[in-house]
């Protein structure tokens, strides 16, 4: 499997804040929220998590880093949105993807 995007985030945020200076610790910041999954697409923590962190990014100035996310450098990967998928168990939810065409490949579960 591949680093998960939280790992990535937060390694490129820490990469961000040792090259910025005045920046650092915001950066340093980010970075701590974002290996604890704040972040990610599925967390619970934000409506949107990528949305989140930019907001965050643009109101400290950082347009650049922002832009990253805005771009979807950081969204999650087809592994993570098949695990969020696999992970859902409510009725209606699991109908809801179906219908949308976006339900899990479960052709070859057991």
């Amino acid at each position: 499997m591949t680093t998960a995007t939280k790992d990535r985030l937060a390694a490129e945020l820490r990469k961000a804040a040792d090259a910025s200076g005045v920046h650092a610790p915001t950066y340093r910041a980010l970075a701590d929220r974002a290996e604890t999954g704040e972040f990610d697409d599925y967390a619970d923590v934000h409506v949107c998590g990528p949305t989140a962190l930019y907001q965050e990014l643009m109101r400290a100035g950082l347009k650049t880093f922002a832009g990253r996310v805005a771009n979807g450098e950081f969204d999650a990967s087809f592994e993570e949105s098949e695990a969020w998928a696999r992970s859902q168990t409510d009725p209606q939810m699991v109908a809801v993807m179906e219908a949308m065409g976006i339900a899990p490949d479960r052709s070859r579960d057991q």
